[in-house]
Protein backbone atom coordinates (compact mmCIF):
# COMPACT_ATOMS: atom_id res chain seq x y z
CA UNK A 1 0.00 0.00 0.00
CA UNK A 2 1.46 3.47 -0.96
CA UNK A 3 1.17 6.85 0.74
CA UNK A 4 -0.56 8.97 -1.76
CA UNK A 5 -0.78 12.94 -2.03
CA UNK A 6 -3.72 14.90 -2.79
CA UNK A 7 -2.96 18.67 -4.61
CA UNK A 8 -5.87 20.89 -5.99
CA UNK A 9 -6.21 24.67 -7.63
CA UNK A 10 -9.05 25.58 -8.50
CA UNK A 11 -8.08 27.66 -11.92
CA UNK A 12 -5.10 27.25 -14.36
CA UNK A 13 -3.77 31.04 -13.76
CA UNK A 14 -2.76 29.69 -10.23
CA UNK A 15 -0.99 26.56 -10.65
CA UNK A 16 0.90 28.33 -13.64
CA UNK A 17 1.53 31.93 -12.94
CA UNK A 18 1.00 32.22 -8.97
CA UNK A 19 3.17 28.48 -8.57
CA UNK A 20 0.30 27.32 -5.76
CA UNK A 21 0.03 23.90 -7.44
CA UNK A 22 4.12 23.47 -7.42
CA UNK A 23 4.58 24.51 -3.78
CA UNK A 24 1.74 21.95 -2.76
CA UNK A 25 3.43 19.04 -4.87
CA UNK A 26 7.14 19.99 -3.38
CA UNK A 27 6.09 19.61 0.37
CA UNK A 28 3.80 16.33 -0.13
CA UNK A 29 6.81 14.87 -1.40
CA UNK A 30 9.15 16.20 1.14
CA UNK A 31 6.65 14.61 3.78
CA UNK A 32 6.78 11.27 2.35
CA UNK A 33 4.05 10.74 -0.59
CA UNK A 34 5.26 8.50 -3.21
CA UNK A 35 2.53 9.37 -5.54
CA UNK A 36 0.71 12.91 -5.70
CA UNK A 37 -2.78 13.02 -7.38
CA UNK A 38 -3.65 16.49 -8.75
CA UNK A 39 -6.53 18.34 -9.65
CA UNK A 40 -7.19 21.63 -11.24
CA UNK A 41 -10.83 22.32 -10.48
CA UNK A 42 -13.03 24.08 -7.88
CA UNK A 43 -13.64 22.58 -4.63
CA UNK A 44 -17.04 22.49 -5.10
CA UNK A 45 -16.71 20.18 -8.02
CA UNK A 46 -17.65 16.62 -7.09
CA UNK A 47 -16.66 15.28 -10.36
CA UNK A 48 -13.00 16.04 -9.56
CA UNK A 49 -11.20 12.96 -11.83
CA UNK A 50 -8.13 12.48 -9.49
CA UNK A 51 -10.30 12.60 -6.44
CA UNK A 52 -12.55 9.91 -7.12
CA UNK A 53 -9.59 8.09 -8.33
CA UNK A 54 -8.39 8.75 -4.67
CA UNK A 55 -11.41 7.78 -2.75
CA UNK A 56 -11.61 4.49 -5.52
CA UNK A 57 -7.84 3.66 -4.48
CA UNK A 58 -8.80 3.89 -0.57
CA UNK A 59 -12.06 1.56 -1.01
CA UNK A 60 -9.69 -0.92 -2.99
CA UNK A 61 -7.09 -0.78 0.36
CA UNK A 62 -4.18 0.28 -1.81
CA UNK A 63 -3.53 3.57 0.70
CA UNK A 64 -2.12 3.75 3.58
CA UNK A 65 -1.91 7.17 4.20
CA UNK A 66 -3.17 10.25 2.54
CA UNK A 67 -1.12 13.78 2.81
CA UNK A 68 -2.87 17.32 2.27
CA UNK A 69 -1.63 20.59 2.90
CA UNK A 70 -5.20 21.79 4.05
CA UNK A 71 -8.51 20.23 4.88
CA UNK A 72 -9.84 22.54 1.92
CA UNK A 73 -7.61 20.55 -0.30
CA UNK A 74 -10.00 18.09 -0.36
CA UNK A 75 -13.08 20.24 -1.40
CA UNK A 76 -15.21 23.31 -0.01
CA UNK A 77 -17.93 21.54 0.63
CA UNK A 78 -18.86 19.87 4.46
CA UNK A 79 -20.73 17.37 2.95
CA UNK A 80 -17.88 16.11 0.45
CA UNK A 81 -15.27 16.38 2.45
CA UNK A 82 -17.16 14.49 5.45
CA UNK A 83 -18.20 11.65 3.38
CA UNK A 84 -14.26 11.36 2.39
CA UNK A 85 -13.19 11.25 5.93
CA UNK A 86 -15.98 8.33 6.29
CA UNK A 87 -14.41 6.49 3.58
CA UNK A 88 -10.94 6.90 5.06
CA UNK A 89 -11.87 6.07 8.75
CA UNK A 90 -14.10 2.87 7.14
CA UNK A 91 -10.89 1.49 5.35
CA UNK A 92 -8.55 2.60 8.15
CA UNK A 93 -6.36 5.31 6.09
CA UNK A 94 -4.62 8.00 8.23
CA UNK A 95 -4.96 11.38 6.92
CA UNK A 96 -2.25 13.74 7.52
CA UNK A 97 -3.11 17.52 7.24
CA UNK A 98 0.42 19.43 6.91
CA UNK A 99 -0.79 23.08 8.29
CA UNK A 100 -3.21 21.56 10.92
CA UNK A 101 -1.96 18.28 12.38
CA UNK A 102 -4.88 16.45 13.51
CA UNK A 103 -6.25 12.37 14.10
CA UNK A 104 -9.54 11.94 11.97
CA UNK A 105 -10.18 8.80 14.42
CA UNK A 106 -10.31 11.09 17.52
CA UNK A 107 -13.30 12.77 18.78
CA UNK A 108 -11.24 15.94 18.75
CA UNK A 109 -10.03 15.56 15.61
CA UNK A 110 -13.04 14.63 13.73
CA UNK A 111 -14.50 17.86 15.42
CA UNK A 112 -11.18 19.98 14.20
CA UNK A 113 -11.94 18.82 10.96
CA UNK A 114 -15.45 19.39 10.12
CA UNK A 115 -15.54 22.85 11.88
CA UNK A 116 -12.06 23.41 8.90
CA UNK A 117 -14.43 21.83 6.79
CA UNK A 118 -17.54 24.41 7.67
CA UNK A 119 -14.95 27.03 7.56
CA UNK A 120 -13.50 26.44 3.91
CA UNK A 121 -17.00 26.26 3.01
CA UNK A 122 -18.09 29.72 4.29
CA UNK A 123 -14.92 30.54 2.66
CA UNK A 124 -16.23 29.86 -1.18
CA UNK A 125 -19.78 30.57 -0.66
CA UNK A 126 -18.60 34.18 0.62
CA UNK A 127 -16.26 34.47 -2.37
CA UNK A 128 -19.24 33.22 -4.68
CA UNK A 129 -21.67 35.86 -3.54
CA UNK A 130 -18.80 38.74 -3.83
CA UNK A 131 -18.01 37.17 -7.80
CA UNK A 132 -21.65 37.50 -8.24
CA UNK A 133 -22.38 40.94 -6.85
CA UNK A 134 -19.39 41.95 -9.08
CA UNK A 135 -20.46 40.41 -12.16
CA UNK A 136 -24.16 42.20 -11.43
CA UNK A 137 -21.98 45.59 -11.22
CA UNK A 138 -19.84 44.82 -14.26
CA UNK A 139 -23.11 43.88 -16.50
CA UNK A 140 -25.40 46.99 -15.56
CA UNK A 141 -22.10 49.24 -16.91
CA UNK A 142 -22.34 47.65 -20.02
CA UNK A 143 -18.75 46.07 -19.98
CA UNK A 144 -17.48 43.23 -22.55
CA UNK A 145 -15.34 40.61 -21.05
CA UNK A 146 -13.54 39.17 -24.38
CA UNK A 147 -14.14 41.39 -27.71
CA UNK A 148 -14.95 39.63 -30.59
CA UNK A 149 -12.74 39.88 -34.21
CA UNK A 150 -12.98 43.75 -35.33
CA UNK A 151 -13.67 45.12 -31.80
CA UNK A 152 -11.47 46.03 -28.81
CA UNK A 153 -12.56 48.18 -25.37
CA UNK A 154 -12.43 51.84 -24.18
CA UNK A 155 -11.36 52.86 -21.26
CA UNK A 156 -15.05 52.04 -19.25
CA UNK A 157 -14.27 48.42 -20.80
CA UNK A 158 -16.99 48.87 -23.54
CA UNK A 159 -16.87 47.92 -26.96
CA UNK A 160 -16.00 49.94 -30.09
CA UNK A 161 -14.36 49.59 -33.09
CA UNK A 162 -10.45 48.59 -33.51
CA UNK A 163 -8.66 51.31 -35.49
CA UNK A 164 -5.60 49.80 -34.67
CA UNK A 165 -3.67 48.57 -38.01
CA UNK A 166 -3.35 45.52 -39.12
CA UNK A 167 -0.06 44.88 -40.36
CA UNK A 168 -0.36 42.61 -43.51
CA UNK A 169 -3.29 44.41 -45.00
CA UNK A 170 -2.74 47.82 -44.26
CA UNK A 171 -6.52 47.98 -42.78
CA UNK A 172 -7.95 48.74 -39.76
CA UNK A 173 -9.12 45.80 -37.72
CA UNK A 174 -13.11 46.75 -38.28
CA UNK A 175 -12.43 47.27 -41.76
CA UNK A 176 -10.85 43.82 -42.04
CA UNK A 177 -13.56 42.32 -40.35
CA UNK A 178 -16.05 43.94 -42.86
CA UNK A 179 -14.57 42.32 -44.99
CA UNK A 180 -14.55 38.79 -43.71
CA UNK A 181 -18.14 39.37 -43.70
CA UNK A 182 -18.43 40.14 -47.57
CA UNK A 183 -16.43 36.90 -48.25
CA UNK A 184 -18.67 34.32 -46.28
CA UNK A 185 -21.31 36.35 -48.51
CA UNK A 186 -19.54 35.62 -51.90
CA UNK A 187 -17.27 32.79 -50.89
CA UNK A 188 -18.91 29.07 -51.52
CA UNK A 189 -18.03 27.50 -47.50
CA UNK A 190 -16.65 29.04 -44.53
CA UNK A 191 -13.98 26.61 -44.84
CA UNK A 192 -12.73 28.56 -47.76
CA UNK A 193 -13.38 31.92 -46.49
CA UNK A 194 -10.56 30.62 -43.46
CA UNK A 195 -8.27 29.18 -45.75
CA UNK A 196 -8.52 32.62 -47.75
CA UNK A 197 -8.00 35.03 -44.66
CA UNK A 198 -4.89 32.99 -43.32
CA UNK A 199 -3.47 32.76 -46.54
CA UNK A 200 -4.12 36.66 -47.12
CA UNK A 201 -4.36 38.26 -43.92
CA UNK A 202 -2.79 34.97 -41.44
CA UNK A 203 -5.73 35.43 -39.87
CA UNK A 204 -6.92 32.29 -38.15
CA UNK A 205 -10.77 30.99 -37.76
CA UNK A 206 -11.33 27.54 -37.85
CA UNK A 207 -14.72 26.95 -39.27
CA UNK A 208 -16.80 26.59 -36.22
CA UNK A 209 -15.26 30.08 -34.59
CA UNK A 210 -16.45 31.64 -37.54
CA UNK A 211 -19.93 30.31 -37.52
CA UNK A 212 -19.93 31.71 -34.32
CA UNK A 213 -18.13 34.68 -34.56
CA UNK A 214 -20.95 35.69 -37.48
CA UNK A 215 -23.86 34.46 -34.88
CA UNK A 216 -22.15 37.40 -32.53
CA UNK A 217 -24.67 39.62 -31.19
CA UNK A 218 -21.94 41.91 -30.72
CA UNK A 219 -21.14 42.56 -34.53
CA UNK A 220 -25.10 44.07 -34.55
CA UNK A 221 -24.29 46.10 -32.43
CA UNK A 222 -25.65 45.18 -29.40
CA UNK A 223 -24.27 43.98 -25.81
CA UNK A 224 -25.45 40.53 -24.83
CA UNK A 225 -25.23 38.31 -21.88
CA UNK A 226 -26.24 34.54 -21.03
CA UNK A 227 -26.42 33.93 -24.65
CA UNK A 228 -25.05 30.12 -23.87
CA UNK A 229 -26.94 27.66 -22.01
CA UNK A 230 -25.64 25.66 -19.32
CA UNK A 231 -26.70 22.76 -17.97
CA UNK A 232 -28.58 23.21 -14.82
CA UNK A 233 -28.51 26.54 -15.20
CA UNK A 234 -31.84 28.43 -15.88
CA UNK A 235 -31.07 32.33 -17.27
CA UNK A 236 -32.69 34.13 -19.66
CA UNK A 237 -30.19 36.00 -21.96
CA UNK A 238 -29.71 39.84 -21.56
CA UNK A 239 -29.69 42.04 -24.32
CA UNK A 240 -28.84 45.78 -24.26
CA UNK A 241 -29.82 47.11 -27.84
CA UNK A 242 -27.78 49.02 -29.75
CA UNK A 243 -24.79 50.05 -27.51
CA UNK A 244 -22.10 50.39 -30.21
CA UNK A 245 -21.52 50.83 -33.87
CA UNK A 246 -22.70 47.59 -35.55
CA UNK A 247 -20.38 45.43 -37.80
CA UNK A 248 -23.23 43.69 -39.58
CA UNK A 249 -26.81 45.55 -40.54
CA UNK A 250 -29.95 43.40 -40.65
CA UNK A 251 -30.06 42.89 -44.40
CA UNK A 252 -26.50 41.82 -44.13
CA UNK A 253 -27.52 39.39 -41.09
CA UNK A 254 -30.33 37.99 -43.04
CA UNK A 255 -28.59 36.95 -46.46
CA UNK A 256 -26.00 35.19 -43.90
CA UNK A 257 -28.39 33.11 -42.11
CA UNK A 258 -29.56 31.97 -46.05
CA UNK A 259 -26.04 31.13 -46.82
CA UNK A 260 -25.65 29.41 -44.16
CA UNK A 261 -28.86 27.37 -43.79
CA UNK A 262 -28.09 26.11 -47.81
CA UNK A 263 -24.87 25.38 -46.92
CA UNK A 264 -26.19 23.42 -44.09
CA UNK A 265 -29.07 21.75 -46.20
CA UNK A 266 -26.38 21.24 -48.87
CA UNK A 267 -24.26 18.77 -46.47
CA UNK A 268 -26.63 17.09 -43.96
CA UNK A 269 -28.86 14.64 -44.49
CA UNK A 270 -32.19 13.36 -42.54
CA UNK A 271 -30.87 10.26 -42.26
CA UNK A 272 -27.67 11.16 -40.57
CA UNK A 273 -25.44 8.39 -38.95
CA UNK A 274 -23.10 10.64 -37.69
CA UNK A 275 -22.20 8.66 -34.24
CA UNK A 276 -23.49 5.47 -35.09
CA UNK A 277 -20.52 3.51 -36.09
CA UNK A 278 -18.27 0.94 -34.24
CA UNK A 279 -15.42 3.05 -31.72
CA UNK A 280 -17.70 6.33 -32.19
CA UNK A 281 -15.65 9.07 -30.31
CA UNK A 282 -12.49 6.19 -29.19
CA UNK A 283 -10.65 7.01 -32.38
CA UNK A 284 -8.45 9.66 -31.45
CA UNK A 285 -4.67 11.17 -33.73
CA UNK A 286 -1.32 9.54 -32.15
CA UNK A 287 0.15 13.24 -32.96
CA UNK A 288 -2.38 15.84 -31.68
CA UNK A 289 -4.59 13.79 -29.69
CA UNK A 290 -7.26 15.10 -31.57
CA UNK A 291 -10.46 13.18 -32.51
CA UNK A 292 -11.01 11.76 -35.90
CA UNK A 293 -13.68 12.18 -37.62
CA UNK A 294 -15.61 9.92 -40.16
CA UNK A 295 -15.88 10.52 -43.95
CA UNK A 296 -17.81 8.89 -46.13
CA UNK A 297 -16.41 8.71 -49.96
CA UNK A 298 -18.85 9.33 -53.11
CA UNK A 299 -17.95 6.22 -54.50
CA UNK A 300 -20.68 3.40 -55.23
CA UNK A 301 -18.95 1.52 -52.23
CA UNK A 302 -19.61 4.13 -49.71
CA UNK A 303 -15.87 3.16 -47.90
CA UNK A 304 -15.94 4.87 -44.47
CA UNK A 305 -12.47 6.96 -43.50
CA UNK A 306 -11.16 8.26 -40.27
CA UNK A 307 -9.21 11.26 -40.69
CA UNK A 308 -7.91 14.21 -37.64
CA UNK A 309 -9.90 16.83 -37.53
CA UNK A 310 -7.19 19.23 -37.09
CA UNK A 311 -5.07 18.18 -40.46
CA UNK A 312 -6.87 20.95 -42.66
CA UNK A 313 -6.30 23.93 -39.72
CA UNK A 314 -3.93 26.48 -40.16
CA UNK A 315 -0.93 27.81 -38.45
CA UNK A 316 -0.51 26.06 -34.99
CA UNK A 317 -3.46 24.43 -35.03
CA UNK A 318 -2.32 22.01 -37.45
CA UNK A 319 -1.86 18.53 -37.58
CA UNK A 320 0.64 16.84 -39.41
CA UNK A 321 -1.37 13.75 -39.66
CA UNK A 322 -3.22 13.70 -42.76
CA UNK A 323 -3.73 10.24 -43.23
CA UNK A 324 -7.29 8.74 -44.34
CA UNK A 325 -7.59 5.14 -42.81
CA UNK A 326 -10.49 2.85 -43.39
CA UNK A 327 -12.65 2.90 -40.27
CA UNK A 328 -13.20 -1.22 -41.15
CA UNK A 329 -9.51 -1.59 -40.68
CA UNK A 330 -9.24 0.22 -37.64
CA UNK A 331 -11.99 -1.95 -36.63
CA UNK A 332 -10.51 -5.38 -37.47
CA UNK A 333 -7.01 -4.28 -36.17
CA UNK A 334 -8.35 -2.83 -32.60
CA UNK A 335 -10.38 -6.69 -32.98
CA UNK A 336 -7.12 -8.49 -33.60
CA UNK A 337 -5.00 -7.16 -30.57
CA UNK A 338 -8.42 -7.61 -27.87
CA UNK A 339 -7.97 -11.53 -29.64
CA UNK A 340 -3.81 -11.20 -28.68
CA UNK A 341 -4.14 -9.67 -25.47
CA UNK A 342 -6.79 -11.60 -24.16
CA UNK A 343 -4.67 -13.83 -21.98
CA UNK A 344 -2.46 -10.88 -20.97
CA UNK A 345 -5.70 -9.31 -19.38
CA UNK A 346 -7.12 -12.40 -17.87
CA UNK A 347 -3.40 -12.65 -16.22
CA UNK A 348 -3.95 -9.06 -14.54
CA UNK A 349 -7.21 -10.04 -13.03
CA UNK A 350 -6.24 -13.01 -11.38
CA UNK A 351 -3.23 -11.33 -9.84
CA UNK A 352 -5.41 -8.24 -9.08
CA UNK A 353 -7.61 -10.94 -6.79
CA UNK A 354 -4.40 -12.45 -5.37
CA UNK A 355 -3.30 -9.16 -4.69
CA UNK A 356 -6.28 -7.85 -3.04
CA UNK A 357 -6.59 -11.23 -0.73
CA UNK A 358 -3.23 -10.40 0.47
CA UNK A 359 -4.14 -7.47 1.31
CA UNK A 360 -7.39 -8.36 3.72
CA UNK A 361 -5.03 -11.29 5.17
CA UNK A 362 -2.24 -8.73 6.39
CA UNK A 363 -4.89 -6.65 7.24
CA UNK A 364 -7.38 -9.18 9.25
CA UNK A 365 -3.67 -10.28 10.95
CA UNK A 366 -2.87 -6.87 12.27
CA UNK A 367 -6.17 -6.62 13.77
CA UNK A 368 -6.32 -10.11 15.42
CA UNK A 369 -2.89 -9.63 16.85
CA UNK A 370 -4.03 -6.39 18.69
CA UNK A 371 -7.52 -8.11 19.86
CA UNK A 372 -5.34 -11.13 20.82
CA UNK A 373 -3.73 -9.03 22.99
CA UNK A 374 -6.49 -7.19 24.53
CA UNK A 375 -8.70 -10.59 25.13
CA UNK A 376 -5.16 -11.87 27.21
CA UNK A 377 -5.50 -9.03 29.19
CA UNK A 378 -9.22 -8.91 29.97
CA UNK A 379 -9.10 -12.45 30.80
CA UNK A 380 -5.41 -12.19 32.90
CA UNK A 381 -7.99 -10.40 35.49
CA UNK A 382 -9.92 -13.31 36.16
CA UNK A 383 -13.32 -10.85 37.27
CA UNK A 384 -16.32 -11.94 37.59
CA UNK A 385 -17.96 -8.66 36.37
CA UNK A 386 -20.79 -8.60 33.72
CA UNK A 387 -19.29 -6.22 31.38
CA UNK A 388 -15.46 -8.00 31.50
CA UNK A 389 -17.41 -10.96 30.34
CA UNK A 390 -19.48 -9.47 27.82
CA UNK A 391 -16.56 -7.88 26.27
CA UNK A 392 -14.83 -10.88 26.33
CA UNK A 393 -17.06 -13.03 24.33
CA UNK A 394 -17.39 -10.22 22.22
CA UNK A 395 -13.58 -9.94 21.16
CA UNK A 396 -13.91 -13.48 20.79
CA UNK A 397 -16.46 -13.13 18.26
CA UNK A 398 -14.58 -10.73 16.43
CA UNK A 399 -11.36 -12.93 16.13
CA UNK A 400 -13.60 -15.68 14.74
CA UNK A 401 -15.08 -13.54 12.13
CA UNK A 402 -11.35 -11.98 11.15
CA UNK A 403 -10.37 -15.46 10.69
CA UNK A 404 -11.77 -16.10 8.15
CA UNK A 405 -10.75 -13.57 5.29
CA UNK A 406 -13.20 -11.46 3.79
CA UNK A 407 -13.25 -10.14 -0.09
CA UNK A 408 -12.62 -6.82 -0.67
CA UNK A 409 -13.20 -6.61 -4.33
CA UNK A 410 -16.28 -7.69 -6.53
CA UNK A 411 -15.03 -11.31 -7.09
CA UNK A 412 -17.95 -12.31 -8.74
CA UNK A 413 -17.58 -8.77 -11.13
CA UNK A 414 -14.08 -9.30 -11.99
CA UNK A 415 -14.76 -13.16 -12.53
CA UNK A 416 -17.54 -11.97 -15.06
CA UNK A 417 -14.91 -9.41 -16.54
CA UNK A 418 -12.34 -12.29 -17.47
CA UNK A 419 -15.37 -14.31 -18.70
CA UNK A 420 -16.34 -11.62 -21.15
CA UNK A 421 -12.72 -11.19 -21.95
CA UNK A 422 -12.68 -15.32 -22.39
CA UNK A 423 -15.75 -14.68 -25.80
CA UNK A 424 -14.46 -11.44 -26.89
CA UNK A 425 -10.93 -13.16 -27.87
CA UNK A 426 -12.51 -15.57 -30.00
CA UNK A 427 -12.86 -14.11 -33.64
CA UNK A 428 -16.22 -15.88 -34.23
CA UNK A 429 -17.49 -14.05 -31.61
CA UNK A 430 -17.37 -10.32 -33.34
CA UNK A 431 -17.97 -11.96 -36.92
CA UNK A 432 -21.80 -12.57 -35.36
CA UNK A 433 -22.27 -8.98 -34.39
CA UNK A 434 -23.89 -6.26 -36.17
CA UNK A 435 -22.56 -2.14 -36.30
CA UNK A 436 -24.90 -1.51 -33.28
CA UNK A 437 -23.55 -4.61 -31.08
CA UNK A 438 -20.02 -3.96 -32.66
CA UNK A 439 -20.42 0.00 -30.86
CA UNK A 440 -21.57 -1.24 -27.64
CA UNK A 441 -19.34 -4.33 -26.91
CA UNK A 442 -15.87 -2.43 -28.10
CA UNK A 443 -17.01 0.54 -25.77
CA UNK A 444 -16.99 -1.90 -23.16
CA UNK A 445 -13.29 -2.89 -23.30
CA UNK A 446 -11.44 -0.10 -25.16
CA UNK A 447 -11.07 3.23 -23.99
CA UNK A 448 -9.53 5.05 -27.09
CA UNK A 449 -7.62 3.74 -30.59
CA UNK A 450 -4.69 6.09 -31.55
CA UNK A 451 -3.81 6.17 -35.17
CA UNK A 452 -0.74 7.45 -36.41
CA UNK A 453 0.13 9.36 -40.03
CA UNK A 454 1.70 5.56 -41.14
CA UNK A 455 -1.98 4.19 -40.61
CA UNK A 456 -0.95 2.07 -37.52
CA UNK A 457 -3.10 1.92 -34.48
CA UNK A 458 -2.64 1.59 -30.80
CA UNK A 459 -5.27 0.36 -28.43
CA UNK A 460 -5.73 1.81 -24.76
CA UNK A 461 -7.81 -0.45 -23.08
CA UNK A 462 -10.60 0.68 -20.12
CA UNK A 463 -7.71 -0.54 -17.44
CA UNK A 464 -10.05 0.29 -14.29
CA UNK A 465 -12.55 -2.15 -15.95
CA UNK A 466 -9.82 -4.75 -15.98
CA UNK A 467 -8.78 -3.55 -12.39
CA UNK A 468 -5.02 -2.69 -12.67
Amino acid sequence: MKVYGYARVSTQEQAEEFDALNQQIARLETAGATQVLIDIESGRSDARKQFNRLLKLVEQNQVREIIITRVDRLGRSVMTIHKAMEIFVKHQVNLRVLDAPVDPNSPFGWFSINQMSGLAEFESRLLSQRVKQGNEYFRQQLKFCVPPFGYSKDENQRLTPNRDIHRKSGKTYFELAGEIVDLVLEMRSLKDVCDYIYTEYDVVFSVSGLRDWLNNLALQGHTAYFMKPKPGVNREPIINFHTHPALITPTTLEAIHRKLSANRKYRSSNNSSRGRYPLAGLIKCAHCRGSMYRNISRHRTRTEYMRCVNYSKPGQYSCENSKCVRLREIIAQTIAELCKNAPKLIEHLENQLQQQSLVTQVQNSKQLEKLSHELSVLQGLGSANPDIIHAIAKIESTINQLSTPLPVIDRDGLENAKRKIAIASQPTFWQSLDDEELQCFLAEFVEAVEVDSQGAIAVVWKLYYFGF
